[in-house]
């Protein structure tokens, strides 16, 4: 990104929100600086609108906006320096502090910024309850949901029956993830890994649960209410789809050759062997495997 769009996103990890108007003021920047900032932080996948106050925005936490980032351009683009983003979110998450029951978590702002940060880290399932349909919620979040499948872990998302998020679950079952639904969802939550959880009350704040009393009770909840639910009805169903840079990334963390992962594709060794050595220099990688470990630290796979 260029040095201004820069300065911007890193005012904007500050709050939880911005009004752009006192962002613009904060930076002494005028009001088209300011909106042509804005606009290419959002055309990048760094800030969305506040779930919260109108007109406000927002930034997307960089454990999850930076991997997604450099997924979308290694197949073009200027790729971001692995070691670059590695201390970009080291250095965030040392400043923004641990996840913890003793900080609550006042609007659905607080909210996103520390699902996103949960699942940026998910090595196994995310599950997702939701009694209500809040189209601003992490709940129905495509940049977390992809986060999630970018990762190749499980999702599992449950809602009420008479919530109404068709496109969403379109969107989801294109991708191999068909939504569930149930009449009744008694809380609304979200648990990784079965480690760790967010549950919200009526109000929309919410809390981290660590406990195990808790997760797991949680997660027996989930687990009886998918067994009695249903897919949500005319949804495609779908594969998951990934680029061929992925896939070859993925392929050389697990150790295949140049021959093997050609086989695999469908394409020539030479195809492969150009991939790989984009991969190396994208990732600042001294060897081909360490190119996919890199991704998978990442979370670019």
């Amino acid at each position: 990104m260029g040095g201004q769009a820069e300065i911007g996103y890193r005012a904007l990890l500050t709050r939880s929100r911005w009004q752009p108007e006192r962002l613009e003021h904060a930076l002494a920047w005028s009001t088209d600086q300011g909106a042509t900032v804005l606009a290419e932080l959002r055309s990048e996948g760094l800030v969305m609108n506040s779930a919260v106050e109108a007109g406000a925005v927002r930034a997307i936490q960089p454990c999850l906006a930076l991997p997604a980032l450099a997924a979308r351009r290694l197949s073009g683009g200027p790729m971001p320096s692995a070691a670059a983003v590695e201390t970009f979110v080291s250095l965030h998450e040392q400043t923004t502090g641990r996840l913890d029951d003793a900080c609550p978590l006042s609007d659905m702002d607080e909210v996103l910024a520390v699902v996103e940060r949960l699942v940026a880290r998910v090595r196994n399932e995310v599950v997702i309850l939701a009694p209500l349909y809040d189209p601003r919620s992490y709940e129905f979040a495509e940049h977390i949901a992809e986060g999630v499948l970018r990762r190749g872990a499980g999702l599992r998302v449950l809602w009420r029956t008479d919530v109404a998020a068709v496109d969403y679950a379109v969107w989801l079952g294109k991708r191999g993830h068909t939504p569930r639904a149930t009449p009744s969802v008694p809380v609304r939550a979200v648990v990784v890994d079965g480690l760790v959880g967010v549950v919200l009350n009526e109000a929309g704040a919410g809390r981290v649960i660590r406990t195990e009393n808790e997760l797991r009770s949680l997660i027996a909840l989930a687990d009886g209410l998918w067994a009695q639910s249903a897919e949500v009805s005319q949804v495609p169903k779908g594969r998951p789809t990934r680029s061929r840079h992925e896939l070859v990334l993925r392929m050389l963390a697990q150790g295949l050759t140049d021959d093997a992962i050609a086989r695999r594709l469908g394409v020539s060794v030479r195809t492969v062997r150009g991939d790989v050595a984009s991969a190396m220099v994208e990732l600042d990688a001294r060897s081909r495997f360490q190119a996919g470990v890199r991704a998978m630290q990442m979370g670019l796979l």
